[in-house]
């Protein structure tokens, strides 16, 4: 019999793999961490998450051009 599961469960039970990290859009002080991080402001971060989504590594490259 084939069991079918889910991507996050494959992920979670490998210790060896986590998933991308991802802003936050709720938490304002995690939007204010990334946005400090990569030297943008919050308005940037915003912006560029209506463009590419809320992960980092995304954000990241849009950030870049």
């Amino acid at each position: 019999m084939i069991r079918l599961v889910t991507v996050a469960s494959v992920l979670s039970s490998n210790t060896g793999v986590r998933a991308a990290p991802v802003i936050d859009t709720k938490d304002d002080a995690a939007t204010a961490y990334w946005a400090a991080k990569l030297h943008v402001s919050s308005e940037n971060i915003a912006a560029a998450i209506q463009e590419v989504g809320p992960a980092v590594a995304a954000v990241r490259r849009h950030l870049r051009k």
